[in-house]
């Protein structure tokens, strides 16, 4: 009788071990080995344990500002990119030295950042690619008094970002429109600097950017809109405008998981598009993940900040000319060189 149960029990062991059956699809999984628990008693069933998925982070870094505001929704609904894969924005950072840092350790898959600061660091080699451009120019001149460019001629102008897309940009239009010599253009450290100064009386004509402009007619009412640079770098070159920050997403990501960047470069076009469509409902998403500017100013600001998604394909003509433009302008603001094609991410049908 012992021979005939052992005997029993050796054959249902064979039965469970050999294979087993997906409950949702009645596949058969036989790819993997399982390693099955000891079962102690007979009346306990089975019970089928799910293959773990390892959770992956894809971390983002994302300056304050505008690019906060475009990356607002998505660092607010932080979606899953794919089965297991999951975004982390990480806080927002001021200026440019924690988004060199994290370009040269290679420590975020994705980083926002003005177009012309990636392009200088591809030609040091750093492996990442432009995916996509989401901020295309907030930069504006305003003044005291009443005045239109043409009347710039014999004056000085305080602007900040010298070397830098701000300064380029005001270089490059006044240029074009035969001012450059005429003027005297004067450097504040950062734009928070210039909207102190300009609401204090301290200076007359500014270069100013979103969302500053907005604190800036809060609390001068004299605030003259002299110039819209978006505009004149519209007129003169027959462009959208001038992309000004763009997503660069680490060549290993892109190599190993196309299909993650897919998915994110959706996500993002969709909290850019959110940002556009509920203004209100983004400002509060901004405040509750770290962008500390009022909520009614980012709400107020959405239509002067040009946020608008063109994957890298879309814009890369534009982006192109920007960088020739920066070249004219000073070679080192683009690493020396031109970037070639490899500079973009371009395996996409978008």
């Amino acid at each position: 009788m012992k021979k005939f149960l052992m005997m029993v029990m050796m054959c249902l062991l064979v039965m469970v071990t050999g294979c087993s059956s997906n409950p949702k699809t009645n596949e058969i999984v036989n790819e993997e080995p399982e390693v099955l628990e000891e079962v102690e008693k007979e009346e306990h069933p089975v019970e089928e344990v799910a293959d773990d998925i390892e959770e992956v982070s894809i971390n983002i870094l994302v300056p304050s500002g505008s690019t906060a505001m475009a990356m607002a929704h998505l660092a607010s609904e932080l979606p899953e990119l794919d089965e297991g894969v999951k975004c982390i924005v990480e806080p927002y950072v001021q200026g440019s030295d924690p988004l060199l840092a994290a370009f040269t350790s290679e420590t975020a898959n994705v980083i926002v950042a003005p177009t012309n600061l990636g392009a200088t660091l591809y030609q040091k080699g750093v492996p990442y690619q432009l995916a996509a451009t989401i901020v295309w120019g907030n930069l504006y001149l305003i003044s005291s008094e009443p005045m239109t460019i043409e009347e710039l001629s014999g004056t000085t102008i305080t602007a900040f970002g010298q070397g830098s897309t701000p300064d380029i940009v005001l270089q490059t239009v006044l240029k074009e429109k035969g001012l450059l010599d005429s003027v005297e253009i004067e450097y504040l450290n950062s734009v928070t600097d210039v909207q102190s100064m300009f609401a204090a009386g301290e200076i007359e004509i500014a270069v100013i950017a979103e969302p500053s402009l907005s604190v800036s007619k809060t609390k001068v009412e004299n605030a003259n809109l002299v110039a819209d640079f978006q505009e004149e770098w519209r007129t003169l070159y027959d462009v959208t405008s001038y992309p000004q920050a763009s997503l660069f997403v680490h060549s290993d990501l892109i190599e190993n998981n196309p299909g993650v960047v897919e998915s994110l470069l959706a996500q993002v076009a969709a909290s850019v598009n959110f940002a556009n469509e509920s203004p209100n409902e983004m400002a509060i998403e901004a405040n509750a993940t770290g962008l500390e500017t009022p909520e009614a100013i980012i709400a107020a600001s959405v239509p002067n900040s040009h946020l608008i998604f063109k994957t890298a394909k879309e814009a890369q003509d534009e982006i192109n000319l920007y960088l020739e433009k920066l070249y004219e302008f000073d070679s080192k603001t683009i690493g020396g060189a031109l970037p070639d094609d490899d500079f973009y991410y371009l395996d996409n049908d978008k």
